[in-house]
């Protein structure tokens, strides 16, 4: 049997070894996320040391990037220590070991944090930095803001949304949206007005006091607005000196479902609108031809009230989040909606990729080269 010459099989592994490696960074470019989600359960109590409801949400963020959620049950826990059983799934493209996670409980920041590890397993009770909201929440979100003197940003927490201005620079703060269909604390509702069923507590790390001007806006849908004339509807703000509703300044976009106020501070806001009456009819004669069916809109109850400024609502202590700042909600943007920090922005279409496309060329290029000198020998 003619074997193969030793110097032969040599060139051959040379060159495939020599392959191997170009293909290397290929493979490392669309490889598994260097870190996976670190888990949590344990117990959750309201500030006064009772258990928090069944129902409540627990959002957990880093640098204002909500990372996580779970909902609470029964009530005074959060997850299991089963192998198999539901936990608090923390993690996002960005995080990296050490980053600091903060929580929320129905939008209340809650006093203990923790330190990402990837696959961590931690118990840890959690406990609400303030007093709970009577109602249970629908939903519950966290976004990170950026800001720049002056310049407005938009915050999108998807139904609600926030257009806001600082007086001074603001760099990986954290807004908290905690939507419900129900006035959060039993607020009374104005006699002559109705509730959407579309509240929402919004609360930021940056205190009211380093705000310049907020415009809030709230979405509907339109069966949302049974019973209320639509072209009433504003963004009303509870005051908690006044135990009152106040009207802010804004309006209506009936077409597209969303009403907006301006103001100057962060609160608990809610849609409401004036409630049609029907308009009394005399009893016999039937004058009018049926003219019983019309209706009357009321309009003392809903006047414009002017915004009182500079009151704030209390709200959850909020501390700044000590983990990088995130790349989102820069001014003129909407959070959210750029590149998440640590991954590379989409190519252009069109585009080609260049390193694949060289690294292919340059394997062609060797195993061409070895053909050729194997043929010589």
């Amino acid at each position: 049997m003619k074997r193969r010459p030793v110097p032969q099989i040599t060139a051959i592994l040379t060159l495939l070894i020599a392959a191997s490696l170009l293909a290397v960074p290929a493979l490392a470019d669309g490889g598994e996320p260097s870190t996976i989600p670190h888990f949590f359960y344990g117990q959750v109590h309201n500030a006064d040391g009772s258990d928090a409801p069944a129902g409540s949400i627990i959002v957990a963020s880093v640098a204002g990037n909500p990372a996580g959620t779970i909902t609470v049950t029964p009530a005074g826990r959060y997850g299991t220590d089963y192998g198999d059983g539901a936990k608090l799934l923390v993690w996002t493209p960005a995080v990296q070991p050490n980053d600091t996670i903060a929580f929320h409980i129905d939008g209340v920041r809650a006093t203990e944090t923790a330190n990402y590890e990837s696959g961590g397993l931690t118990n840890l009770t959690l406990t609400a930095s303030a007093a709970l909201p009577k109602e249970r929440p629908k939903e519950s979100t966290t976004r990170p803001v950026n800001t720049t003197s002056g310049q407005p940003v938009t915050i999108d927490g998807g139904n609600a949304s926030v257009d806001l201005t600082t007086t001074g620079d603001f760099q990986g703060e954290t807004l908290v949206f905690t939507l419900f269909t129900a006035p959060p604390d039993d607020q009374a509702i104005p006699s002559g007005t109705g509730a959407l069923g579309r509240f929402a507590e919004i609360t930021s790390t940056i205190t009211n006091d380093n705000i310049q001007k907020v415009r809030v806006t709230l979405h509907y849908t339109d069966a949302d607005v049974a019973g209320i004339d639509e072209t009433s509807i504003r963004v009303y703000w509870w005051s908690t000196s006044n135990s009152t509703w106040v009207q802010l300044p804004g309006g209506v976009d009936t077409a597209a479902n969303f009403a907006w106020g301006e103001t100057d501070h962060f609160s608990t806001f809610g849609l409401l609108g004036v409630t049609p009456t029907p308009t009394p009819t005399g009893g016999g004669g039937g004058g009018g031809g049926g003219g019983g069916g019309g209706f009357v809109t009321p309009t003392t109850s809903i006047t414009p009230t002017p915004t009182a400024t500079g009151e704030e609502t209390p709200t959850p202590v909020e501390t700044s989040v000590t983990a990088t700042p995130a790349l989102t909600g820069a001014p003129g943007t909407t959070a959210g909606a750029e590149a998440t920090r640590g991954e590379p922005s989409a190519a252009a279409a069109g585009d080609l990729p260049l390193v694949p496309i060289a690294i292919v060329a340059g394997i062609i290029v060797i195993i061409a080269a070895g053909f050729l000198l194997l043929r010589r020998r």
